[in-house]
């Protein structure tokens, strides 16, 4: 591996190719959200009891990846009109402009969650349900306007303003405690802490753009920013300038440990109506990752709008010839970028970032002719800045066993509608769990996702503690009148007077 590595190379990895996104924001399947027998389904509510506790296996106790946008690659990849095994990008001039801009997006975007459960326990004790969890979390994601993408496609005479340019990607491990329990025989609440290490942060994000451009060159006026927290530092170039600045040309010297510092908290709530009009229906809600994380000494540097610069366009992107790879064409575009976006040097500076705060609120409604079987709705509100969306989502869940659980649900939100799906086994020694929010949808000859990137699957192997509960089985509250023994105390008269109960 490379020891220097260009963040203008990583802002066109994603910003051209929308790809080589590594992250989270995912924290568990949230198709079982409503399965009784999910052992970690205290992850997307606290308050969510789970029926058994659990020790995980290492590493295979969750693993859960997710892919989300309103893109997909089939928008910047196209086949070769000269050989339709081999792919060549957008910019390649046998892909018609007009096919390429009307598939896009006014704000394209791509995000991608990743989420692995290193060690994991739960358990029932001290009045309630407690649970340990270390986790490594990545989040990744990429916003684009289609003015910006359109400037790459046409690069003809005229003036440009784009904005809203954003690339970002963080990386964290994640200490929680948990502990819920029940207030009364309806209600329960709960809570997990969160202590949270970060391990890598990058983020770009360009507010403004405006290109004048003609036959010969191109002025830029440009204001953005850029941080990257990896243990290294930007390198200067040797033989770029800007209005007499030194541009950065990479960054070098990154390092793995610990790059910053946070704290975090989930809180959830469960009530369930025990009887009346609207026994069998469960309200939850909850707040999960409400917290933040502290970037120590992240290398920070700015472009800023004070007079223009000059760039003589993009010359190795329009490559041309059949015998060029998708490499060679990717090489040519990341040579133009790194010249294209032009940053000074500012030194480094602490840079403090919330993590994603996400809001939960389900209903679930047990049928009373088969308690084995429900319905339920769950809304879900992610509040992330450009990636920021809502999304509703719909379960049927059935429980045809004591030992086995099964899901099936639909979802309709920012990014649009999918089906997802899971199986559930939790016998006592073991548990394994596999399913998805989102199958993937239409794909091509090189299994590249066509049409969005909304896609996900999670899996993970557990050992299972304790006795499964028998949804079967209703408690039946006594009505008989207790027999006393021993001494009772009556009140009479205002005095309390002794008297030996006989039996």
């Amino acid at each position: 591996m490379k020891k220097t590595y260009n963040i203008i190379r990583r802002i066109a990895v994603m910003a051209v190719m929308v790809l080589s996104l590594t992250t989270v924001q995912g924290q568990a399947l949230r198709t079982g959200y409503f399965t009784d027998g999910n052992v970690l389904r205290y992850r997307l509510n606290p308050a969510l009891m789970s029926t058994r506790g659990h020790v995980s296996i290492p590493v295979l106790g969750n693993i859960n990846l997710e892919t989300m946008g309103n893109v997909g690659m089939g928008n910047f990849l196209y086949n070769s009109t000269l050989n339709s095994d081999k792919l060549v990008t957008f910019l390649h001039p046998t892909v018609n402009t007009d096919e390429f801009l009307n598939n896009l997006e006014s704000e394209n975007k791509i995000a991608m969650n990743l989420d692995i459960t290193l060690l994991s326990a739960a358990f029932h004790a001290w009045g309630g349900f407690n649970s340990v969890d270390l986790t490594v979390r990545s989040m990744a994601g990429v916003s684009l306007p289609y003015d910006m993408l359109r400037f790459m496609k046409v690069s003809g005479n005229g003036d440009y303003n784009f904005s809203d340019v954003n690339i970002h990607t963080r990386n964290f491990a994640d200490l929680s405690l948990g502990h819920s329990r029940k207030i009364n025989e309806s209600l329960t609440l709960g809570a997990r802490v969160k202590f949270l290490f970060g391990l890598g942060y990058a983020d770009a994000t360009f507010d403004n753009m405006s290109i004048k451009a003609n036959a010969d060159r191109w002025e830029i006026m440009a204001k953005g920013d850029a941080d990257i927290a990896l243990g290294g530092a930007f390198k200067h170039s040797k033989d770029k300038s800007v209005n007499g600045k030194t541009m950065i040309d990479g960054y070098e010297d990154a390092a793995a440990g610990l790059h910053g510092f946070g704290a975090g908290v989930d809180l959830g709530a469960v009530y369930e109506f025990k009887k009346g009009a609207l026994k069998g229906l469960t309200l939850s809600a909850s707040v999960n990752d409400l917290g933040f994380i502290s970037w120590s000494k992240s290398a920070h540097a700015t472009i800023s709008p004070e007079a223009p610069y000059i760039f003589d366009g993009f010359d190795n992107m329009a490559i041309h010839g059949s015998n060029n790879t998708l490499d060679d064409q990717w090489e040519g575009m990341r040579d133009d970028l790194e010249d294209f976006f032009s940053l000074e040097d500012k030194g480094t500076r602490s840079v403090t970032e919330s993590i994603g705060a996400k809001i939960n609120v389900g209903a679930e409604y047990e049928m009373p002719f088969y308690r084995r079987l429900s319905v339920g709705l769950l809304y879900t509100g992610c509040f992330d800045g450009p990636y920021t969306y809502n999304q509703g989502m719909l379960a049927i869940n059935i429980s045809p066993l004591n030992v086995l659980d099964f899901a099936v649900s639909g979802r309709v939100g920012t990014y649009g509608a999918g089906f997802g799906a899971m199986a559930n086994i939790h016998c006592q020694g073991f548990s394994f769990f596999i399913g998805t929010d989102c199958f993937m949808n239409k794909v091509g000859k090189q299994f590249i996702p066509l049409e969005n990137m909304n896609a996900n699957v999670s899996f993970g192997i557990n050992i299972a503690l304790g006795k499964a509960k028998d949804k079967t089985k209703k408690t039946v509250k006594s009505t008989a009148k207790p027999t006393v023994s021993g001494t009772e105390k009556k009140t009479v008269n205002g005095a309390e007077k002794k008297t030996e109960n006989k039996q």
